[in-house]
């Protein structure tokens, strides 16, 4: 069994049992709870070994990722494993526990993308090196790279439901160019015209002195910026292009509000809203619990 194949069994299981005792991480590891009196991100690491596990409660995992693998007692709350890493410099490098797809300290990008038969995507630059991520049906594959671009530590995850439904969408976009509607374009159009902006003035109206005229007007440009390019792409039938056009628009609110700083809790769930009525009324079809925003999304 690989270790991802771990990921969302119980620690009372024979294969958990077995990892914990391969890597000398601890059977019964210190709980954590939450303020409801549920178990969560409860960790069972070894430093000596380079190897760390992180569990939740059934509670918060039947919430995140459905029912877990075999047997448990829903009652008992018990600890289901949903996430690992291994450092094997950690170990001298020999790793305790083999890694998933055969992979080995040293591998290049190329050696790993041809062992796990996809391209590593996300890349970004580290203390350490640069990181990059691979998704798969079930869970999130992490490497990272030392700055010679050899592989140093990997993380494993498994992928919560809304992050499994933005996979599956990701997947399908191509099949969705046939929802995609034109004839939806003036209701398009009418609800683009209807942002949070008015809103945002009058907050600032009334003494809010998180906004500011410029700041709110950088804003107010990429939604109408978006609006349209939104309508371009449903003219042409695109679901790819939809999905595109509203990565950029998030990204652009990142910089603006690395700018100025005034997206919070309200105006973010003001500004999901609108994308994500914006995004449904072309046509895309999204999951009810599909965030289209958080994978890019700073704010």
């Amino acid at each position: 069994m690989q270790l991802q194949d771990l990921l969302g069994r119980p620690i009372h299981s024979k294969e958990v049992k077995e990892f914990l005792a391969r890597c000398g991480l601890p059977s019964n590891p210190t709980p954590n709870y939450d303020s409801y009196g549920n178990l969560f991100w409860t960790r069972a690491d070894s430093d000596e070994n380079g190897v760390y596990s992180v569990f939740t409660g059934y509670v918060r995992y039947a919430d995140m990722y459905r029912e877990p693998i075999g047997s448990y007692n829903k009652e008992k709350d018990q600890l289901i494993l949903h996430e690992i890493s291994v450092y094997p410099e950690k170990a001298g490098g020999n790793s305790v526990v083999d890694l998933p797809f055969g992979l080995n300290l040293g591998d290049d990008k190329k050696t790993i993308e041809a062992k796990i038969g996809k391209k590593l995507t996300g890349k970004c630059k580290t203390d350490y090196g640069f990181g990059y991520d691979a998704f798969f049906e079930e869970f999130r594959l992490i490497v990272a790279l030392n700055f010679d671009e050899r592989l140093s530590w990997i993380r494993l995850f498994k992928l919560k439901l809304h992050e499994k439904e933005r996979a599956r969408l990701k997947a399908r976009l191509r099949s969705q160019n046939k929802s995609i509607d034109p004839s939806r374009i003036p209701e398009i159009q009418a609800l683009g015209a209807k942002t949070p902006m008015a809103a945002w003035r009058k907050r600032m109206a009334e003494g809010d002195d998180m906004f500011s005229e410029q700041s709110i007007a950088a804003v107010e440009a990429a939604l109408a910026s978006y609006a349209q390019t939104l309508c371009e792409a449903t003219q042409k039938k695109s679901a790819s292009a939809v999905y595109s056009r509203t990565a950029k628009l998030v990204k652009a609110l990142n910089k603006i509000n690395d700018k100025y700083g005034l997206i919070e809790t309200v105006e973010r769930e003001e500004l999901w809203e609108w994308i994500d009525a914006l995004v449904r009324k072309t046509g895309l079809e999204l999951g009810e619990d599909v965030d289209i925003t958080e994978e890019w999304r700073e704010w």
